[in-house]
């Protein structure tokens, strides 16, 4: 008897610590499947604010009258970084986490990098070569892309709203993307895009230009002679060079060369220097190092720019002036 009673306890036992592993196995799937949700939700809140704030500026590289080359190679590039990121970010979000709203976000993401990366190369190529055959196709390409993207992340706006009425959970914000907002043809909204481009791109065409357009002595001259000459007291003297970039994109590593000679043909100052950048209609200044002049001997400051490439206008990368001390009495 007691032994039966200790068979029937036993197997007691055993039934509860199954129930208990049951139930603690369940509860502990249960919280890693809700965290990997609460961080998928969490994560495509964010990725949904970068593309809704990216579709805005995407409106922006549209109006071409009113944007310059600058202006649009940035807005490009910062629209095409931007979608990379979030689609990396799409790759792991949520962990362990798999469902068909989360593969929408993946086709949405990966979509609208396609699209923008096939546009950034596109109208590029548009705007620097007007007669370049077969952009519509590509530029139609792009926009199918970026159509893609909008309807498969309003199709995962929908399902996840409507998993949070159905499973009573609590959403952040999934802000609205529209990079299109097409109805009709992509090829007919591609030819409207290059004919626009191809009216209105002037101030889009990529222009390179840097210039020396100004040169100050440091101390100032205290005359200028007939033939030009520079007239100095005796003493120490520098130049600050203003160098400005009258292109449309930002330029780097400009070199600036400053080389004074005397009236026999010796050097007395030379100086390699470079620019790192200067951004499109903006200028830099340089500043040499002052130097000893020998009174009653001519010199001359060769200031020059080095070539960029394809640049427009050379004449204003070179710049000689020539100055002297009196003699001495």
């Amino acid at each position: 008897m007691n032994r039966r009673i200790k068979t029937i306890r036993t197997i007691g036992l055993i039934g509860v610590i199954f129930l208990l592993s049951f139930f603690g196995l369940n509860y502990y799937e249960n919280f890693n499947n809700s965290s990997d949700l609460n961080k998928f939700l969490e994560d495509a809140s964010s990725v949904s604010l970068v593309h809704s704030e990216a579709s805005k500026e995407f409106e922006k590289v549209l109006n071409f009258n009113e944007i310059n080359r600058d202006e649009f190679e940035n807005i490009l590039s910062a629209l095409v970084k931007d979608a990379q990121e979030t689609f990396n970010l799409v790759q792991n979000i949520g962990g362990e986490f798999v469902s068909a709203e989360k593969e929408l976000l993946n086709i949405a993401t990966s979509s609208w990098l396609k699209g923008l990366e096939t546009f950034q190369i596109s109208i590029i190529t548009l705007i620097d070569n007007p007669d370049s055959l077969k952009i519509e196709e590509a530029l139609a390409q792009s926009i199918i892309d970026l159509s893609i993207g909008d309807k498969a992340y309003e199709e995962f706006v929908q399902k996840i709203s409507q998993r949070s009425r159905e499973d009573n959970l609590f959403l952040p914000v999934f802000y609205p993307v529209k990079y299109t907002g097409l109805e009709g043809s992509a090829f007919n909204f591609a030819d409207l895009i290059v004919k626009k481009a191809r009216d209105s791109a002037e101030g889009l065409f990529l222009r390179r230009d840097v210039a020396i357009t100004g040169v100050q002595f440091s101390p100032s001259p205290i005359a200028v002679t007939e033939d030009n000459f520079r007239v100095f007291l005796k003493e120490p003297i520098g130049i600050q060079v203003v160098i400005a970039n009258e292109g449309n994109v930002e330029e780097f590593d400009v070199i600036l060369l400053v080389l004074v000679t005397d009236e026999f043909g010796d050097s007395v100052f030379e100086k390699r220097a470079k620019i790192s950048s200067i951004g499109a209609f903006q200028s830099k200044s340089y500043f040499t190092d002052t130097i000893e002049l020998e009174p009653g001997i001519l010199y001359e400051w060769f200031i020059k720019i080095e070539e960029i490439d394809n640049e427009e206008e050379l004449d204003d990368n070179l710049l000689t002036i020539s100055g002297f001390i009196p003699p001495e009495e």
